[in-house]
């Protein structure tokens, strides 16, 4: 099976505009929601595949995440269907993406947690196998996190850590997980950082993970992960 991690950047592309807070420059006006919506194509041929998007957000909030159901995915998220006001408020959500016909299953969080769209776990039963995907800009997040890599309920952990510091000291703490991520990888363009990682459990040794590294698609600010897992 195939696993993927690209924070998305709101669909805004990979070029920071000097000129406008906040926004992007795109002067051949690229339609970036279609340019992502082929690279998860070509990331999901199995049933098992999955890819996990942070950033998921712009000003047609709820379309884009139609967008993806009519092109033949399933897309995962904490904030429910008949909470589509909540979805569109919040300002970015992290997604997973699967083909419909596929049998990952979304595990939802307690209600009293929060920052729920910042994070989102999904489990494949038949393989026991749970992944934690989250994009890290709180330290309620960074709280969460640091609890998975205690309890070592989740084979992987991965995502948008968004802190050099913080991976160190993950790195440095002897968790039972290793970092498929160096720090000579660029995974956000504009600082020329990793701080993008996927951490897997130290019982998926080199032998069952095939692991591609880096891949650009000038389609965000960051670069995608992603790796094959043949347990």
């Amino acid at each position: 099976m195939r696993i993927s991690s690209f924070n998305i950047n709101k669909f805004q592309g990979a070029y920071s505009n000097i000129n406008t807070k906040g926004g992007y420059y795109n002067p051949r006006n690229i339609n970036f929601k279609t340019h992502i919506n082929s690279i998860v194509n070509s990331l999901l041929k199995d049933k098992d595949d999955i890819i996990f998007l942070q950033e998921f957000y712009d000003k047609d909030n709820l379309k884009s995440r139609e967008f993806f159901i009519n092109h033949g995915y399933a897309i995962y998220h904490n904030i429910e269907d008949k909470y589509d006001k909540e979805f569109n408020k919040c300002k970015s959500h992290v997604v997973a993406i699967t083909l419909k016909e596929s049998p990952w299953k979304i595990i939802k969080p307690s209600p009293e947690i929060e920052l729920q769209n910042k994070f989102v776990v999904m489990e494949l039963e038949e393989k026991s196998l749970k992944i934690i995907s989250f994009h890290s800009t709180d330290d309620k997040i960074r709280a969460i996190v640091e609890t998975e890599f205690k309890n070592v309920d989740k084979q992987i952990i991965l995502g948008d850590f968004n802190n050099k510091d913080w991976i160190e000291y993950l790195n440095s703490k002897n968790f039972e997980y290793r970092d498929l991520v160096t720090n000579d990888m660029i995974t956000f363009k504009p600082a020329q950082t990793a701080i993008d990682r996927i951490f897997v459990t130290k019982e998926y040794d080199s032998s069952k993970i095939v692991f591609n590294g880096v891949i650009e698609t000038y389609a965000s600010d960051h670069n995608i992960l992603t790796f094959l897992l043949t347990k």
